[in-house]
C-alpha cells in the first residue's frame, strides 16, 4: 500500500510527491477488506486543486474558441470554393459568351458594310463606324478571355490557397490548444486521485504491519508513524495474512546454482523450533542484494511460501530454511572438513602408502553442513587427510598427519543444503 503520487506543478512543486501521515491504525490490528487503515494530509493537494481548476477552465475556453475559429475558417473555404469561385467563373463565362456573340455580329455587319461600300451604297464614315464597332468588340472578347484565364489560373487559385493555409493554421492552433487542455485535464485528474488516495483502505484481510526499510547495517531508515512525511511510491502498510505466510531468505552465491524455483524446503521458526514447516520456493531474484561494508559475498533474495502454517505465526519472526536439493543414490561423499580451498577451488590431501601427501582438485556436487558430494577427483578407497588445514598451503612434499578419513561409498544419501 503506497501513497498516491502528487502533482509536480504550481505552488506545491517544492513538496511534490510527499505528504504527512495524519492518522494511522494501530500496528497488529486485524482488518477486513475496505477498512480505513491510514489517512494522509490532503491540504496541499486541495490548495493546488483549486488553482488547477481555474487553469482547466481557462484551457477549456481556449479550446472552444479555437474550435469556433476553425469552423469559421472551414465555412469561408467552402463558401469561396463551392460558391463564390464557381459563381465568378459562371459570370465571366456569361460575359465571355456575350462578347463573342457581339464580336460575331459586329464582324458580320462590317463585312456587309464593306460589300455595300464597294457597290457605292455605303459612305466612308459609315464603313469606318462599322469597323470601329467590330474592333471594339474584338478587344472586349479578348479581354473577357484574359479575364477568365486570370480568374482560373491566378486569382481564384491564390484565394483558395490562402483560405486553405488559414484553415491549416487554425487547425494547428486547435490541436495545440487541445494538447494543452489534455495536460491540464490530466493534472486535474491526478490531483483529484491524490486527494482521494489520501485515505488508504485495506485491499484484503490481514494483520497491519508498518512497512519499514532498512539500510545495509540493518538499521530502520523510514519510520512509519503519525506526523511522519512519506514520499511518492513509499510503502506505508503491509497486510500479511497469517494463513498465507512466506519467508524471505538470503542465498549465498556458492549455493545459488543448486537452488531453483519450485523446490521444497523445511522451515524452522526460531520461536517454534519443535514445529518444522513445509515450504516451496516461490521466487528467486536474479540480481544479488546490495553488498554491505562487512563482506563482499553476494547474496540472492528468495521467497519461500509456507505450505502448512499454524496459529501463532506472526510477521517478522526469524526462521531458518533448509532446501531439499534432491536424493543422491550411489554417490561418493567426503567430510566437509576434509576439503581445503585454494583460489576458490576445492582440493583434498591424498595420503600415499609411503606417507607422502599430494593435493587433488575436486569437482563437488551438493553438500550439507557435514558432507559434500564428489563428482570427480577421487576414487573409492583413497585415503584423505581429515583436517588438511593442519598442512601447509599446497606444498606437495608436506608430511601427512595421523588424522585420516576414508572415502565412503554410500547406498543412498540425502544431503539437504542450507
Amino acid at each position: 500500500m503506497t501513497p498516491n503520487s502528487s502533482d509536480r506543478g504550481g505552488e506545491f512543486e517544492e513538496q511534490a510527491g510527499s505528504t504527512r501521515i495524519i492518522w494511522l491504525i494501530e500496528e497488529g490490528t486485524r482488518v477486513k477488506p475496505g477498512e480505513l487503515v491510514c489517512e494522509l494530509d490532503s491540504a496541499p493537494f486541495e490548495d493546488e486543486l483549486a488553482t488547477q481548476r481555474i487553469r482547466h477552465a481557462q484551457a477549456l475556453s481556449w479550446v472552444k474558441q479555437a474550435e469556433t475559429i476553425f469552423q469559421v475558417a472551414e465555412i469561408e473555404l467552402r463558401e469561396y470554393r463551392d460558391g463564390i469561385y464557381l459563381q465568378d467563373i459562371r459570370l465571366v463565362d456569361q460575359y465571355l459568351e456575350n462578347c463573342r456573340t457581339k464580336e460575331q455580329e459586329a464582324r458580320s455587319t462590317y463585312e456587309w458594310s464593306q460589300d455595300l461600300f464597294r457597290q457605292g451604297l455605303r459612305s466612308d464614315s459609315q464603313l469606318l463606324g462599322d469597323r470601329l464597332v467590330f474592333e471594339q468588340w474584338q478587344i472586349e472578347y479578348e479581354n473577357a478571355q484574359e479575364m477568365r484565364r486570370r480568374l482560373t489560373e491566378y486569382t481564384g487559385t491564390r484565394i483558395l490557397k490562402s483560405l486553405e493555409a488559414k484553415l491549416e493554421a487554425v487547425r494547428s492552433d486547435l490541436l495545440s490548444q487541445r494538447a494543452a487542455f489534455q495536460v491540464e485535464d490530466e493534472r486535474l485528474k491526478r490531483l483529484e486521485r491524490a486527494i482521494k488516495n489520501c485515505q488508504l483502505y485495506a485491499p484484503s484481510e490481514g494483520v497491519v504491519v508498518y512497512a519499514r526499510s532498512t539500510n545495509t547495517w540493518g538499521r530502520v531508515e523510514d519510520q512509519i508513524a503519525e506526523g511522519v512525511t512519506v514520499r511518492e511510491n513509499q510503502a506505508v502498510i503491509q497486510l500479511p495474512d497469517p494463513e498465507n505466510m512466506q519467508v524471505q531468505v538470503k542465498i549465498n552465491e556458492s549455493k545459488y546454482r543448486h537452488i531453483q524455483e519450485g523446490m521444497t524446503a523445511t522451515i524452522r521458526i526460531d520461536a517454534f523450533p519443535d514445529r518444522p514447516l513445509l515450504g516451496t520456493i516461490k521466487e528467486i531474484k536474479p540480481i544479488p542484494a546490495p553488498a554491505n561494508f562487512v563482506s563482499d559475498v553476494k547474496l540472492y533474495s528468495a521467497t519461500v511460501r509456507i505450505e502448512s502454517g499454524f496459529e501463532g505465526i506472526r510477521p517478522g519472526l526469524s526462521a531458518e530454511v533448509a532446501f531439499h536439493l534432491g536424493d543422491r543414490i550411489e554417490v561418493t561423499r567426503i567430510p566437509v572438513g576434509s576439503i581445503r580451498w585454494f583460489e576458490k577451488k576445492p582440493y583434498a590431501a591424498i595420503a600415499g602408502r609411503g606417507g607422502e601427501v599430494s593435493w587433488k582438485q575436486l569437482d563437488l556436487g551438493v553438500s550439507n553442513p557435514s558432507y559434500a558430494e564428489v563428482l570427480s577427483g577421487l576414487a573409492e578407497g583413497d585415503r584423505i587427510v581429515a583436517d588438511p588445514l593442519l598442512l601447509p598451503a599446497p606444498v606437495f612434499d608436506a608430511k601427512p598427519t595421523n588424522q585420516l578419513a576414508r572415502v565412503e561409498r554410500l547406498g543412498q544419501s540425502r544431503p539437504p543444503g542450507r
